[in-house]
């Protein structure tokens, strides 16, 4: 085959092109700082990353991976949403940032591609392995794994680091969660805002009478008094300090019962998972009955 020069140099041409365009779209992400920017420019990098950077793949130097660029956008609107510090580490011989905030020094966090079915990405904890949130930026879907997310508040980095900073670490993605709220995401992070503490629905209905029953013995043995409901209320309280938990049951019209948590806190401090890190019971109830008194999320993104 005949070497054509000119036709080399064309293609040469049009590859710095690319690899200009490629320069223009980081540096912005660089320089963005508002929400609208911050995604409309990861979004662009994707895209870009997608149908068009061949080139940087061949150059791997250049080339990262498309949960790099969303590890780094999350990154920024952190920093925006917490006064607490946040970190961007690239581990050596790594592809992928990994993320570290100040109030959890014993842990550190990174995005992974979810499965094609779920589409979007995790944000994990990468020593436990544990999902802590799904986020899609094409379908606009920010969404809390409320399974995951109630093991990691148990683990021992989380535990070490006591409720000041799951305090700080829910108040981060809280404040996350209402930067993308104000871009009509679909926004669904249950039971981390001491704010909004009441109607955290459970998953399960009719739940069988052994689930409270099983609470009750828990409490006792810990020296905690979990109480009925009198009157038209059915459910159990629980008092903790100055905090109550309520569980208590409705129902709907087909007559089925369906249960909620209601925590009371004046002072808006406490949460259902800084609880669960409090009382080795709780924690223990709540696992066992999972899949009956988990807190309903959206299941169907958080694919195994």
């Amino acid at each position: 085959m005949t070497f054509d020069n000119f036709e080399y140099a064309q293609q040469l041409k049009k590859d710095l092109m690319v690899m200009q365009r490629w320069q223009v779209l980081v540096e912005t992400l660089s320089q963005a700082e508002t929400t609208a920017d911050i995604l409309e420019v990861v979004n662009k990098i994707l895209a870009f990353d997608v149908h068009e950077a061949t080139i940087l793949r061949v150059a791997s130097e250049h080339w990262y991976p498309s949960t790099h660029w969303v590890t780094l956008a999350f990154a920024k609107l952190s920093s925006m949403a917490s006064l607490s510090e946040t970190s961007v580490v690239l581990p050596q011989l790594q592809k992928v940032a990994e993320l570290h905030f100040a109030e959890f020094p014993n842990a550190s966090f990174r995005f992974t591609a979810a499965p094609l079915v779920a589409g979007g990405y995790y944000l994990e904890e990468i020593s436990q392995n544990l999902r802590i949130l799904y986020w899609d930026m094409s379908r606009r879907r920010f969404y809390l794994d409320t399974d995951q997310f109630a093991q990691l508040v148990q683990t021992e980095a989380l535990q070490l680091a006591g409720l000041p900073a799951l305090k700080s670490f829910q108040q981060r993605l809280t404040g996350i969660a209402e930067q993308l709220k104000e871009l009509d995401y679909d926004v669904d992070v249950i039971g981390i805002d001491a704010k909004n503490n009441l109607d955290l629905t459970m998953r399960g209905k009719d739940l069988p009478v052994d689930v409270l029953d099983s609470l009750f013995v828990a409490a006792a043995k810990q020296h905690f008094v979990l109480k009925s409901h009198q009157g038209q209320k059915t459910g159990a309280t629980l008092k903790i300090a100055d905090v109550t938990l309520d569980i208590i049951q409705n129902r709907d019209d087909k007559g089925h019962s369906f249960w909620h948590y209601d925590i009371i806190d004046n002072n808006q401090d406490v949460t259902l998972y800084s609880l669960i890190q409090q009382l080795p019971f709780l924690a223990q109830w709540y696992n066992m009955w999972l899949d009956q008194v988990g807190l309903k999320d959206h299941r169907e993104v958080f694919v195994e």
